[in-house]
């Protein structure tokens, strides 16, 4: 199973929340296997349909 690279950040202070939206968003999957992964969301009125398949070699630290 391949490593996903995710990176979190803390924000600080209240300030975001005034330029902030909300949209309803709903997930779910159609294939969760070793080979692939078939994701469906829905964001508002569009639809995203997402295919990860294996990946080998990909993961790491980031340089900065």
């Amino acid at each position: 199973m391949g490593t996903e690279i995710e990176r979190k950040f803390l924000v600080c202070g209240e300030g975001w929340r005034q330029g902030a939206t909300s949209v309803v968003c709903r997930q779910g999957y159609l294939l969760s296997a070793v080979e692939c992964t078939v994701r469906v969301r829905v964001i508002g009125e569009q639809g995203f349909l997402a295919i990860k398949g294996r990946t080998v070699g990909i993961s790491g630290a980031l340089p900065w």
